[in-house]
């Protein structure tokens, strides 16, 4: 059976392989968590122009451009898969769509001067990740492939090491040479990030443990949210590979403590706990409770000496349990902006109004720290609907392909974007997630390929 024979309710047969796609996946998997490091040594460390230096970051558009365009040349020539619609096809489409409308006329209808540059990075965070999806769509063979698990796995396990000497090792100053000051205010314009720290960093840098400050792990995305929200895919990979290895288990155990100790050195709660609710949920779907048990009085001990011996632990916990935190007051000022924005303006301000890309050009962050508020700023309360509609319906079709679809791979897929999405919907409400590149292409290209593993039952 070849792929252009293939229907979205059947599985690739084995061997067909990723239908002359998976390498640019394996590119943005293995790349992207770097891209940022990239850019501030050559920025900022080695002085590389402005102008040679956003060409170059702007690889991952191109890339995802020219998947689309493939894609779409393929379609027309006849050679694609026959896809059957799922309800997640039409969700995707119609925020793409009403984000591009929103590009060409909002400046106009809600006479808001918005910077062009603004609103296209604005258009590419709100709906860029709708063209991976389809493109995803259209490379069926790819969840037959586990090796892009596998890589997911690896990476995650190459930066939580790289996090683990960066808290042992890296000062700021450090930071300063390899050019993240000059690359976060003057290359992205977010000096309104670093007006609290003497060295320019960003500051959530460090935070504050009971009367302690403690600089986060921020590993190579020169930022601890930046770090952490990429293990709402990571560590569900490495929890698939530790439920399902045959042999190696010793390994996948290995990577899953490592990834564990990177998450934890980011200190960052909520994904924290977005990511102990996934784990569980994988527990259930694939029955294995007694590992989960397991860990967990592992990390019950773990915690309870953590309350003991760790100064302020016991301080940050409970501040955070009963919302009394810099961070959480923090929060809920900025939701409470989001939503007197929401109710003035139910249609929005226009793309590049009120995250951080508003920030990039000098115009007040209103929704930063959270990702539905950030929709509801932008596109209004259609754009917020929708975003919700997309995660409802790729963590129905996640849980879906992993009932129903042809080969165990597929089926893991399945199990990640199920839960990848429920992770992502938990972790937004206290933070902007979906402008992380590698979060949001590993995340909607397999989301795309999970939905297109979907099996019909007769």
């Amino acid at each position: 059976m070849t792929a252009s024979t293939l229907t979205a309710g059947s599985a690739p047969a084995p061997g067909t392989g990723a239908d002359g796609l998976g390498w640019a996946l394996g590119a943005f998997i293995w790349l992207l968590p770097f891209h940022i490091l990239t850019m501030a040594l050559l920025f900022g460390a080695f002085g590389v122009s402005a102008t040679v230096v956003r060409v170059l970051s702007a690889w991952k558009e191109m890339l995802a451009a020219a998947l689309i365009a493939f894609v779409v040349v393929r379609a027309l020539a006849g050679s694609r898969p026959r896809l059957t619609v799922r309800a997640a096809d039409p969700v995707l489409a119609a925020l793409g769509l009403l984000a591009l409308v929103y590009f060409l006329g909002a400046g106009v209808w809600f006479g808001y001067d918005i910077p062009l540059g603004a609103q296209a990075l604005g258009l590419r965070d709100a709906a860029g990740f709708c063209l991976l999806y389809f493109v995803g769509r259209c490379a069926p063979g790819i969840a037959d492939d586990p090796r892009y698990l596998r890589a997911i796995v690896a990476v995650g396990v190459v930066t939580s090491v790289i996090a683990i000497f960066e808290r042992l090792l890296v000062t700021p100053q450090a930071l300063v040479l390899l050019g993240a000051t000059r690359y976060i205010k003057d290359f992205l314009g977010l000096g309104i990030t670093t007006s609290h720290n003497p060295y320019g960093l960003p500051d959530s840098y460090w935070t504050i443990l009971g009367s302690h400050l403690v600089q986060r792990a921020g590993s190579t995305y020169l930022s601890s949210q930046g770090f952490a929200v990429q293990f709402l895919v990571i560590l569900p990979a490495a929890t698939i590979a530790l439920f399902t290895a045959q042999r190696r288990r010793g390994w996948a155990l290995a990577a899953c403590a490592v990834l564990w100790a990177g998450l934890l050195l980011s200190i960052t709660r909520v994904t924290t706990l977005a990511c102990v609710i996934q784990l569980f949920v994988l527990a259930a779907l694939y029955d294995r409770w007694a590992t989960v048990v397991r860990g967990a009085a592992i990390v019950t001990v773990v915690l309870a000496a953590a309350l003991v011996a760790v100064p302020g632990f016991a301080t940050l916990v409970l501040e955070t349990l009963t919302w009394q935190s810099a961070s959480s007051i923090s929060h809920l000022e900025i939701w409470g902006m989001g939503l007197a924005q929401l109710l003035e303006h139910p249609l929005g301000l226009g793309l590049g109004a009120g995250s951080l890309v508003a920030a990039r050009f000098g115009l007040p962050v209103i929704a930063g720290d959270n990702q539905y508020l950030t929709y509801s700023t932008t596109l209004g309360l259609p754009g917020l609907l929708l975003y919700a509609a997309v995660l409802v319906t790729l963590l129905a079709a996640g849980l879906r392909a992993f009932r129903t679809a042809g080969t165990a791979s597929a089926r893991d897929y399945g199990a990640l974007v199920a839960v990848a999405a429920l992770g992502i919907a938990i972790n937004g409400i206290t933070t902007d997630l979906i402008s992380n590149a590698f979060l949001s292409y590993t995340f909607f290209w397999l989301a795309g390929t999970a939905v297109s593993a979907i099996r019909d039952r007769v």
